[in-house]
């Protein structure tokens, strides 16, 4: 069985971790929408370079987040952030 501990996060952590994360989400469709739609190449591009911009920073976001975790819990194998509860999991 896996054993998962929850651990609070500060709100604001949270809601700028789940801002870009939406933020992500929504410019994959803009992206897509763009290319379907025939949008001129220069606007595609700019859409896919802040998808880019925005991905770089939320990943760097989560390696921070990271940093501070992962000497104390080594032997996590997986984590992830609920944003609905604020909690940061860590699955053994």
């Amino acid at each position: 069985m896996q054993n998962i501990t929850a651990i609070r996060l500060p709100e604001d952590l949270v809601n700028y971790l789940q801002a870009l994360d939406y933020e992500i989400g929504g410019l994959q469709v803009l992206h897509t929408h763009a290319i379907n739609a025939g949008t001129p190449e220069e606007t595609v591009k700019r859409v896919r370079e802040r998808f880019l911009e925005v991905y770089q920073e939320y990943q760097l976001a989560k390696q921070e987040l990271w940093a501070d975790y992962s000497k104390e819990y080594p032997q996590c194998k997986r984590w992830w952030v609920d944003f609905q509860e604020g909690v940061l999991n860590l699955a053994e």
